[in-house]
């Protein structure tokens, strides 16, 4: 909750963003030399987090009918690609309808393994397929059940207050 006046209030709303295309996302054998956290946006994708932040502004914006007396916080996780998309959104936003930025780990991407080689991860991605996507466990990385647990556990919700 965010105190505004000496009174406690939840967020009018929450909005989710994906970062925008990454090294990873036009060459998947990036993921193998690589680690994921330090994948880089493309030009694509920083033109596309910079329309991101034109576009979420428009909707903030317009549910107040005095000029800027929203506000805004951002959560973005520690992966390079992340980081980027957030510095490209935030740049649409006046410094002070900004009222805060955090690093938070927990939100960031589900972790498929350590240098994932492309052969491999075809094999494994079958598997995964026969297993069960919610549950399957990537070696050296985690399940979608794993993820669900990280970001809906009551420790993490409270955090975010």
């Amino acid at each position: 909750m965010f105190e505004h006046g000496g009174v406690d209030r939840l967020p009018k709303r929450i909005i989710l963003v994906r970062p925008g295309e990454s090294e990873g996302n036009r060459d998947g054998s990036t993921y193998s030399t690589v680690p994921d956290h330090q994948i880089a946006l493309t030009q694509q994708g920083i033109s596309q987090a910079r329309h991101a932040g034109t576009q979420i502004r428009q909707v903030v914006s317009a549910s107040d009918s005095l000029p800027e007396t929203w506000k805004v916080y951002f959560y973005v996780s520690p992966y390079t690609r992340t980081r980027s998309s957030l510095r490209e959104i935030a740049r649409s936003f006046p410094r002070k309808c900004v009222i805060g930025v955090r690093e938070e780990c927990r939100i960031r991407e589900q972790d498929f393994g350590n240098f994932q080689i492309t052969e491999d991860m075809k094999v494994i991605k079958d598997v995964r397929q026969r297993f069960g996507r919610f549950f399957y466990r990537f070696p050296e990385g985690e399940s979608a059940a794993d993820v669900y647990d990280r970001v809906s556990s009551k420790c993490f919700v409270d955090d975010l207050s």
